[in-house]
């Protein structure tokens, strides 16, 4: 069996496979034996496959109808499941903190507030829309902010320095930098990135803009890897959640 057909080994996701005898699949790599299981979009994984990459190349919804042979109904539905993956793909220890809400991610949430999260560990970023933040608590962040009070830096726990919020197209820090000689770091620069990726699109509708989050946090995460292994990443999450 050859790599054109894009079926990758559950065990080591490789694609060099045989076929046995009883009609399963047989990893030349690590020899583990599987039966090959139907995606969630009934399509074929040469044509996933190329629904991916495309994507990954962040190529428009049509360029990507006039390249691949799919309908339109069923890429939007893999576009959407790619980025739920997307935002989904965060480390276990971080979890509990920055996991979606499901009401978060479904079509027709209503979120009344875009204030956006953003959490930065070892130079990566996390983010999550805040909907539930009360007003009378922005209000008294976004004035502590302005006044720019030292007492907002005392008695706080270190996590709190990698914390931002994202209001009405602005970024505030949970903790101001102290020195004038601060450096831009993780967290500025994935809101200046943020913000032109949004930008670029015209804005997103409120109800759809945790995935594009998580998506554009997982791209900001990986961007240092090349294709294929971008590549390589999603099809783990794919054949994970099948």
């Amino acid at each position: 069996m050859n790599n054109q057909t894009q079926i990758n080994c559950p065990k080591c996701f490789k694609t060099e496979l045989w076929k046995t005898g009883d009609k399963r699949l047989k990893c030349k790599n690590c020899h583990y034996i599987f039966t090959l299981k139907p995606n969630l979009f009934n399509v074929s994984n040469k044509t996933l496959n190329e629904v991916v990459s495309e994507f990954l190349l962040e190529h428009s919804t049509n360029i990507i109808l006039e390249r691949v042979n799919i309908s339109k109904y069923k890429l939007l539905k893999i576009l959407t499941f790619l980025r739920m993956l997307m935002v989904k793909d965060i480390p276990d220890t971080l979890h509990e903190i920055i996991k979606p809400d499901p009401e978060d991610l479904k079509p027709n949430n209503k979120t009344k507030k875009s204030v956006i999260g953003i959490f930065c560990k070892e130079e990566k970023v996390y983010t999550k829309v805040l909907p539930n933040i009360k007003d009378e608590d922005l209000k008294l962040f976004l004035k502590a902010q302005k006044d720019r009070k030292e007492s907002l830096n005392h008695h706080i726990e270190e996590w709190q320095r990698y914390v931002g919020l994202a209001f009405k197209k602005r970024f505030y820090r949970i903790v101001p930098p102290q020195s004038k000689k601060y450096r831009i770091d993780a967290l500025e620069t994935f809101w200046g990135y943020l913000k032109r990726k949004l930008s670029s699109k015209g804005g997103v509708r409120k109800e759809k803009l945790p995935l594009y989050l998580g998506e554009y946090a997982w791209r900001y995460n990986h961007k240092k890897l090349t294709l294929k292994e971008q590549e390589e990443k999603i099809w783990k999450l794919l054949i994970a959640n099948r």
